[in-house]
């Protein structure tokens, strides 16, 4: 224990390095409930939901909370994240058999005794089997305060830029305990500035971008512990969407009803556009849905066809 500890302390530390060096210098925190007694008295709940614009907040709640997480299993081959979520006892989910954390019977590959945090949770970590994501969840929402750090979960299932909310899996509420909601924002001069989020990027790029900018800013604001009521405790669904709508009016944006699979098609790689074509197509009774048709960017202005303009 001593041991752990010691490792996960470090993990902390140098999280806020990392921080440091992909250029978010300075952290803009802040409070729902601003009084540090009335705070205090809170309940103290063991998931953590978050919504996902990258890796910035997850190298905070690493280095201001302590957390762990649930990730996707590629998450291992990143440099220094992957060591770190290996350490602070992350699980890692295979993206391939299921649709994000927590939203079902996602298997997940444990590492051994290192395995129990990152995404789903399991108190009796078995490397190469063990129990699905949900169960993992479940059982380090039941454990008792301080037998876990606290898990950390981002419902969405995959990062975006921010400007939305999407879909959340009902993994985390299916304990029907109370959450901490945390919202976080990456704001930057959409004329000068290059977008901290992560979405579809490269990772290289996305990393050499972010160091090439004076400065990166991250917001985070905890929410108060949201309790849920006997309905919520009931309907998993109910409480994710609430617990949804009061992040999204916090943050001041819509939500949407799409997940990972719709994200795929967007993607870099020829690998995961096909993995999304198969997705959409099975879900929609074997017909890929035509491509969307955007009218705005992510700022909300209009998107003119230049080919009409300059007519």
């Amino acid at each position: 224990p001593f041991r752990r500890r010691l490792l996960q302390g470090g993990c902390r530390v140098f999280s806020r390095i990392l921080l440091f060096w992909y250029g978010f210098i300075w952290l803009r925190e802040s409070y729902e409930i601003e009084n540090v007694d009335e705070r205090a008295r809170q309940p103290h709940p063991s998931v953590v939901v978050v919504n996902h614009i990258g890796f910035a907040e997850i190298m905070y709640l690493i280095y201001g909370d302590g957390c762990c997480f649930v990730s996707k299993d590629t998450n291992r081959a990143l440099p220094f994240i992957g060591k770190i979520s290996q350490v602070l006892q992350s699980i890692f989910i295979d993206r391939g058999e299921g649709q994000g954390a927590g939203g079902g019977a996602t298997s997940n590959k444990s590492m051994h005794n290192t395995s129990s945090h990152m995404s789903d949770v399991s108190s009796t970590s078995r490397g190469g089997g063990g129990n699905t994501t949900l169960e993992n969840i479940l059982e380090r929402a039941h454990s008792p305060p301080g037998t876990w750090p606290p898990l950390a979960i981002c419902p969405e299932g995959t990062t975006h830029t921010g400007h939305v909310l999407i879909r959340f899996a009902t993994g985390a509420f299916r304990a029907g305990l109370p959450v901490q909601p945390v919202v976080v924002s990456s704001p930057f001069s959409p004329k000068f500035g290059y977008d901290p989020s992560f979405s579809c990027a490269n990772i290289v790029t996305h990393v050499l971008c972010l160091m090439t900018q004076p400065m990166n800013h991250l917001h985070v604001k905890h929410l108060a512990v949201y309790v849920p009521s006997d309905a919520e405790k009931k309907d998993p669904k109910l409480f994710a969407n609430n617990v949804r709508q009061k992040m999204s009016k916090e943050l001041g944006v819509n939500c949407y009803d799409l997940t990972w699979t719709d994200k795929l098609r967007f993607e870099s790689s020829e690998k995961a556009r096909e993995l999304g074509r198969q997705k959409l197509a099975a879900r929609n009774g074997g017909v890929v849905p035509p491509m969307p048709i955007f009218t705005q960017d992510a700022f909300g202005n209009d998107l003119v066809d230049e080919a009409k303009k300059d007519k």
